[in-house]
């Protein structure tokens, strides 16, 4: 396998398990200890197991593109706005692009069950989906459009970032995006520090 990109620590720590398994497996082969020998394999063997899977987990993606438009039909003032804000950082992006995902149910995908929802933008140099919620405040709105992509989101492990109305306020959308972005990055590489 020909990697383009830099490892993931996910991906490091599940190398590092595979190895640290092998050589498990070669000292108990080794060994004279009979009842305890069992259990160790069998441990071992899950070990390697659920690192094999974690390594390969992080290189596939859970949705599909189908149509990414880039024509400069927002629907509100505040995309246009957080559009201009790309434009200035120099952040390509695709705005409401059609992606494909599969239903889950309890962490399994049904093949033949596809949603089709349009994020609000798409970042393909950081691989996110950004989504501006501007009507939280109506309950038919979140429970139809916010609690939906969410859950499809969190189900597919899909990342995005969400910005609110309040996250526009007095030019704040620079600090707020940058921070949620920072966030997103230390969350995909497993890095757990709260600065205060």
């Amino acid at each position: 396998m020909i990697f383009k990109e830099r490892l993931t620590t996910r991906q490091v720590h599940s190398i590092f398990f595979i190895i640290l398994g092998i050589v498990i497996i070669y000292l108990i082969y080794n060994a004279n200890y009979s009842d305890f020998r069992k259990i160790i394999l069998l441990f071992t063997f899950v070990l390697i197991g659920i690192s094999i899977t974690n390594f390969f987990e992080d290189t596939i993606k859970k949705y599909k593109i189908v149509k990414a438009y880039n024509t400069k039909n927002y629907d509100s003032k505040a995309e246009k706005q957080i559009a201009e804000y790309f434009e200035r950082k120099n952040i390509k992006f695709y705005l409401h692009p059609v992606i494909r995902l599969q239903k889950t149910f309890w962490g399994f995908q049904f093949p033949f069950v596809n949603f089709k929802i349009r994020p609000d933008f798409f970042l393909p140099e950081y691989n996110v989906f950004v989504e501006y919620w501007g009507k939280i405040d109506d309950p038919k709105y979140k429970k139809r459009q916010f609690d939906f992509k969410k859950k499809l989101y969190f189900n597919n492990d899909i990342d995005f970032i969400s910005l609110y109305p309040k996250n526009l306020y007095h030019d704040n959308l620079d600090w707020n995006f940058t921070q949620k972005l920072l966030e997103l990055f230390k969350r995909r590489e497993g890095i757990n520090r709260h600065w205060k």
